[in-house]
């Protein structure tokens, strides 16, 4: 029952985690398996749970709802078949992604939509962003079109802004592509779980050990012992099998405690709370992004204390992943992007649009269309967000009561749209003091070209000095959207001039209908006035006095009637006041001057036409701020950060992308700036459309996007964006020359750490574009190799490209990534940075953030293609190391020719690249990352690796790490879910390695080690004293003693510990990087600390075992009463000791001791005494003479007396030695020098030694 008891009790607290964790899954399972899905079948809408969906259900799925599983998209609400989607869930990406039906699916009601065709498909598979299928109609058409990933919606996925769709289910439950990923996670184990299972096989090899030997003595003494002792009677005649197994087990059961069975239990609550810890650590929580930091697998706490290489991303990771626009290389010339204008570098004169020229012109307008941006913003008439009237989807149930066709209308394109009326909107001047100026101007000027007065209740024109963003003037319908504009956007302010009421119009804003997405801009945006404004014709004078009359009639005559107005002209009122705005009329007119001004025309101001006015800068400004407003509402939604900056980057220089109408890009021509040489000519409104035919969509392999294109003339085009290295073999021949201009540019960007892509286009024939019309159809309508044929398709269009240029892109570093990585560097891990970007720009950001130090010697391996190249230059790389005199050695290759270090000489790469002191290997794809980290982990030295990102397609190489890490970044949350521990900023990684790492390394190794003293110390007395019982396999401790010994003496003292203890201060750990080395390998867990607390326990178990002994068998007379102690007392004595020196033993190894600590520590020692008291006072009528033993022994002076001797005597070696170590400032590495120095000799030589390739 004693060895019964503690195993029931550790297995029932496992088992009620364990199923605790299963109820909890259990109840999240039904969640997901029971919540209502909507399906037609036969055309009849069913509601029916999730788990009943099964493959060929047509499931209708509303907005803002989740796909319950992966659906072919079969009709949409979107009149042209588009569903907008979010895939947050799936890749992490927040994005707005859009999905179409597949083209040329009739149009069938919902009653015959079951009877469509027939679905086929390729089996499941765990890619996400491919699929390869065929729908074949039925009836007489018999046609086979092409599905692939665009028409699926996936499981997991949220149907955003379209308000239903219908789907036809392929994949349900665990066939899911959700479901599938959802296994490639693997289980991972910390390294000290290793040493751990030696620990308990060299327990379990001795307790085998010490059963065998003390059988073995029993049989002897059994034979030649017992038999000259007459008090035990005579020896049995015979020995049977019975009887082996009755003694050798007994002793099994006896020293089955030697094995620590609750080990494991401690170890798991003391992961789970020390997650727990970190998750409300301060330092890690971000602020700005109210995220604290994430434990998904709490199991590998102790593993960010033995990290020795460290695997990072470069993008979104050390950078910032906001990405700013810099420069650009334009027909081999270098540009400075200076937000509205272009900059020719070495000069000081700036180009706005209204200058641009042909190459630039085409330049931008590529990086305009070529993207697949979404529009994500709208506004309606009075510059607020559109809210739909109801919030809630209109249901097909509520539909079809309104019509009887309403559902296959809704669900075949037809309009569900809400018509908005626009009305005048008069915005608030840009300050009130001018506005009212501006109000007594026109209450005195109120009259018609005729003198008559007009009535101030009529409206006023709102113009302004701008060319037209925007010109469209027919009302438009528009569909409600969910998307909420929190800013008005304000674009423009509006002036007041003096116009006839006959002449204005009806609407103050004016109305564009970009496809879904409606932009209103401004009215006053729409008219230039032909003459100039009054405010214009001012000179500058120099008297308050002087008063300029207007006149009402034409030719500048006063009116007639002689109706008059008189406006004193005052510094407050002038365009260089501060403060002032343009909320003048822009009216004709003419200026009169007083006499006394005559004298001093002599001091006017410059003719405005001359150069630039305040007026006009004034105006540009506005243009400028308008544009800024009219970006920020339209809230670009883009895959990738770098298209995003892109097509803003063009917006503020005048190419606005207003978005799509039925793949019908729309862009806007829209000068920032005013054209000087005729600021107030009458504008036309610009706006360009193009008829997107093909999205060649952006991979891992090809490096690169392209789209295809009709313009307005009908002319089809390619454009093609993408790295330089995949771009430039396109081009022609004829543009050799250029390409090495602009690859010279490129070189001079990522020098200065910007990010480069290279863009090119080409006419397309009409011979040519059907012809690859009819191979891409092939391409898709091939199961087995579409993806092939499709890149086989695409190769070969796009050849033969014209180069435009290319365009550099800041990312910047994030804070504090300097001073983590040199911390990290101290600390002895070694720092890889994996990368997508090119050699150049790499090794600027690893130079700037510290990765690579300024004075290490660098390396390159690039475009090797051959093994031998790659022999040579491991070899040249090792000699480099070896006879560097010590120097840093940095290695930077690129993915071309890791390719081939991977494949053909992956152990040779291993074995030199650890021995630099950083690698940086560009150009890489997702897979090559998890290979290099899957190649490191098979280095001899057993190296731990971890791997930091923030990116889906850094997803894999976090999984292969041993510790995974992510960035909740810019690019999604994927990797965050995926790694087992998560944070908002890089920097924070310093504190999570050194300090928290540190930590729960030292308290892990802390607790195991004692677990395994305190047992052999327990043990140890019973081993003694079967010495002195002929081995009769009996006990010295009574059975309470046996039970409660692991679950209440000594478990929470060490548990505390196991959370609190701190071996160096948390500022310490943070300014002094080495003290990370201390803990690496596991150093703490090696056999000499632990035959070190073995050999503690041993002593311990002979002191306290002979002091009793001694004291018992000389004079047994201890007791205040004269009485001889009974045995009882001698096992209770001995317990008290064990529990005495074994807590105290812990308080001398810790090195953070606070009051709860101390508490724990007596109070376990007080458990003992208070449950033994009432235990022995109890009279159980069984064999025990326990009954009141303890009370004699608390009542004994001289009991207490040796208490206190034998536990100084056990402790006195382990105080010597901590008080001389602290005193002599000993190193604390290892318990046997001569070890130590062969280890160190051993190193040396290894520094000398060549790898021979």
């Amino acid at each position: 029952m004693t060895s019964l008891l503690p195993l029931v009790f550790v297995i029932a607290v496992t088992a009620a985690k364990q199923g605790y964790e299963d109820i909890l899954r259990y109840k999240t399972d039904n969640i997901v398996n029971c919540s209502p899905v909507t399906v037609i079948r036969n055309g009849v809408e069913e509601h029916i749970e999730s788990q009943e969906v099964a493959p060929g259900d047509l499931v209708l799925v509303e907005r803002d709802c989740d796909v319950p599983c992966d659906l072919v998209l079969i009709r949409s609400s979107d009149p042209h078949g588009k569903c907008f989607i979010t895939t947050a869930n799936l890749d992490g990406e927040s994005n707005l992604k859009t999905l179409m039906v597949p083209r040329d699916l009739p149009m069938v009601d919902l009653d015959k939509m079951h009877k469509l065709g027939v679905i086929e498909c390729e089996s499941p598979k765990t890619d996400l962003y491919s699929f390869n299928g065929k729908i074949e109609l039925s009836g007489s058409d018999g046609r086979v079109l092409p599905l692939t990933a665009e028409n699926v919606l996936l499981r997991g996925s949220r149907v955003k802004n379209t308000e239903c769709v219908i789907g036809c289910a392929v994949y349900t439950g665990m066939t899911t592509k959700l479901q599938l990923n959802s296994k490639l996670t693997r289980n991972k184990t910390a390294s000290s779980e290793v040493y751990i299972n030696r620990f308990l096989i060299f327990i379990l090899v001795t307790l085998i050990v010490i059963v065998t030997v003390l059988y073995f003595l029993k049989r002897y003494d059994e034979l030649f012992v017992i038999p000259n002792l007459a008090y035990l009677g005579p020896p049995a005649d015979s020995y049977s099998v019975k009887q082996f197994l009755q003694d050798y087990l007994s002793f099994l059961i006896l020293f089955n405690y030697l094995i620590p069975i609750s080990l494991y239990v401690t170890i798991e609550m003391h992961r789970v709370l020390g997650g727990l810890f970190m998750e409300w650590d301060t330092q890690l929580y971000d602020e700005a992004t109210d995220q604290p930091c994430i434990v998904n697998t709490s199991n590998l706490n102790e593993e960010l204390g033995q990290i020795n290489i460290l695997f990072s991303d470069k993008t979104g990771t050390l950078t910032k992943n906001e990405m700013i626009f810099q420069q650009c290389s334009i027909a081999g010339r270098k540009f400075l992007y200076k937000k509205t204008r272009l900059q020719e570098e070495g000069t000081a004169y700036q180009v706005d649009i209204n200058k641009f020229n042909k190459d630039q012109k085409n330049f931008f307008q590529a990086l305009a269309i070529c993207h697949t941006v979404q529009v994500a913003g709208e506004m309606n008439g009075n510059g607020t967000a559109a809210a739909a009237p109801n919030d809630k989807p209109k249901s097909p149930e509520s539909i079809a009561k309104a019509s009887p066709s309403a559902i296959p209308a809704a669900l075949m394109g037809g309009v569900l749209a809400t018509k908005y009326s626009i009305s005048d909107i008069t915005e608030e001047s840009h300050n009130s003091s001018q506005q009212s100026d501006v109000n007594s101007l026109e209450t005195s000027l109120s009259t018609d070209p005729n003198g008559l007065p007009i009535a101030m209740s009529t409206p006023t024109q709102t113009t302004s000095d701008v060319n037209p963003l925007l010109d469209d003037t027919e009302k438009v319908e528009r569909r409600k959207r969910p998307q909420i504009v929190k800013r008005s956007p304000n674009f423009a302010r509006a002036t007041h001039s003096r116009v006839h009421p006959m002449s204005m119009p009806a609407q103050g804003f004016e109305m564009v209908n970009g496809g879904d997405r409606t932009v209103i801009f401004p009215s006053s945006l729409q008219s230039i006035p032909t003459g100039r404004p009054l405010s214009m014709q001012f000179k500058r004078s120099t008297s308050e006095m002087d008063l300029p009359e207007y006149g009402g009639a034409a030719n500048g005559a006063a009116g007639v009637g002689g109706a008059s107005g008189i406006l004193g002209h005052r510094r407050s009122q002038s365009y260089g006041a501060p403060g002032a705005y343009i909320t003048q009329a822009a009216t004709p007119g003419v200026v009169y001057r007083t006499s006394s001004t005559t004298s001093r025309e002599s001091y006017a101001a410059p003719n405005f036409q001359r150069q630039p006015t305040i007026l006009i800068r004034a105006e540009s400004q506005r243009r400028k701020n308008e544009i800024e407003q009219v970006v920020h509402t339209l809230d670009y939604q883009a895959s990738s950060p770098d298209e995003k900056a892109l097509v803003e980057a063009c917006a503020h220089l005048g190419l606005v992308y207003i978005g799509d109408d039925d793949e019908i890009l729309k862009v806007r021509v829209v000068p920032p700036h005013m054209d000087y040489s005729r600021p107030f000519s009458v504008g036309k409104v610009n706006e360009m459309n193009f008829d997107r035919l093909h999205v060649l969509e952006f991979t891992s392999d090809r490096k690169r996007m392209s789209v295809i294109i009709k313009d307005e003339n009908n002319v089809k085009w390619i454009y093609t964006k993408g790295a330089e290295s995949y771009v430039f073999p396109l081009c022609g021949n004829h543009a050799s020359e250029m390409i090495n201009k602009t690859d010279a540019h490129i070189s001079d960007f990522a020098r200065l750490g910007l990010r480069t892509l290279a863009i090119a286009r080409r006419k397309i024939g009409e011979d040519e574009y059907k012809q690859f019309l009819v191979e891409l159809n092939e391409a898709n309508s091939s199961l087995e190799n579409r993806k092939e044929l499709s890149a086989k398709c695409y190769a070969k269009i796009e050849s033969n490209l014209d180069l435009l240029g290319a365009t550099a892109v800041e990312d910047a570093l994030q804070d504090e990534v300097a001073d983590t990585l040199i911390s990290l560097q101290k600390a002895g891990i070694k720092i890889w940075v994996l990368t997508g970007d090119k050699v150049e720009t790499a090794l600027n950001i690893a130079l700037s953030c510290g990765h690579i130090p300024q004075n290490a010697i660098k390396y390159f391996i690039i475009d090797c293609s051959r093994k031998e190249d790659m022999l040579v230059h491991l070899n040249a790389l090792d000699r480099e190391i070896v006879f560097g005199m010590g120097h840093d050695c940095a290695l930077l290759i690129d993915g071309k020719s890791l390719a081939i270090a991977l494949t053909e000489t992956p152990d040779e790469f291993r074995d030199v690249t650890i021995k630099c002191t950083a690698v940086l290997c560009c150009r890489l794809s997702p897979l090559q990352k998890s290979e290099v980290v899957s190649l490191i982990k098979t280095a001899p030295q057993n190296f731990n690796t971890a791997a930091i990102g923030d990116g889906a397609n850094d997803v894999s190489m976090i999984q292969e790490a041993h510790v995974g890490i992510g960035i909740m970044g810019k690019e999604g949350r994927q990797a965050a879910r995926c790694a087992d521990f998560a944070f908002a900023k890089f920097c924070m990684l310093k504190r999570l390695l050194l300090v928290h790492g540190h930590y729960h390394t030292t308290r892990l190794s802390l607790l195991v080690l004692y677990f395994f003293y305190k047992n052999i110390f327990f043990m140890g007395i019973m081993f003694l004293f079967q010495f002195h019982t002929l081995f009769s396999s009996s006990s010295v401790y009574d059975s309470l003693f046996l039970t409660l010994y692991n679950v209440i003496y000594t478990s929470l003292p060490i548990f505390f510990i196991s959370l609190t203890e701190k071996p160096y201060t948390e500022e310490t750990l943070a300014r002094e990087p080495e003290l990370y080395k201390k803990n690496t390998n596991n150093k703490q867990l090696h056999w000499p600390f632990f035959l070190a607390w073995t050999l503690y326990a041993i002593y311990h178990s002979l002191i306290c075992f002979y002091f009793a002994f001694f004291i018992f068998s000389t004079n047994d007379v201890i007791l205040n009463v004269g009485q001889t102690a009974e045995f009882s007392c001698f096992g209770t004595l001995l317990m008290q000791l064990v529990v005495i020196v074994g807590n105290l033993k812990l308080w001398l190894e810790s090195k953070y001791l606070s009051y709860w600590y101390i508490v724990t520590i007596i109070g376990s020692i007080l458990a003992f005494m208070v449950t033994t008291v009432i235990y022995n006072v109890i009279d159980f009528h069984y064999d025990t003479d326990i009954y009141w033993a303890y009370n004699k022994l608390l009542s004994s002076i001289p009991v207490w007396l040796f208490c206190i001797l034998t536990t100084v005597a056990c402790l006195l070696p382990d105080f010597t030695f901590r008080m001389a170590k602290r005193g002599l400032n000993l190193p604390k590495r290892s318990f046997f020098p001569g070890k130590e120095r062969l280890r160190l000799l051993q190193l040396q030589r290894n520094k000398t030694q060549s790898t021979h390739l």
